[in-house]
């Protein structure tokens, strides 16, 4: 099964902002600094996630079916 770039970024996302949130939740940050910190994670996630899709997409051989 392949993973298009759109799904590596939308779960990418979803683990970044999770991991910033829990990230400024534990040390008990600002306003303005959660927003940041909850921003750049969901930025970094995103990026790591079309990363990994092309890396994966790139190490499965194409299957085509047979006629």
């Amino acid at each position: 099964m392949r993973m298009g770039k759109d799904i590596g970024a939308a779960l990418g996302l979803l683990a970044g902002t999770t991991f910033g949130s829990g990230i400024s939740f534990l040390m008990r940050m600002e306003h303005t600094s959660t927003m940041l910190a909850v921003t750049l994670c969901g930025l970094l996630g995103a990026a790591a996630g079309i990363t990994v899709s092309l890396r994966l997409n790139r190490r499965q051989p194409e299957t085509h079916p047979s006629k």
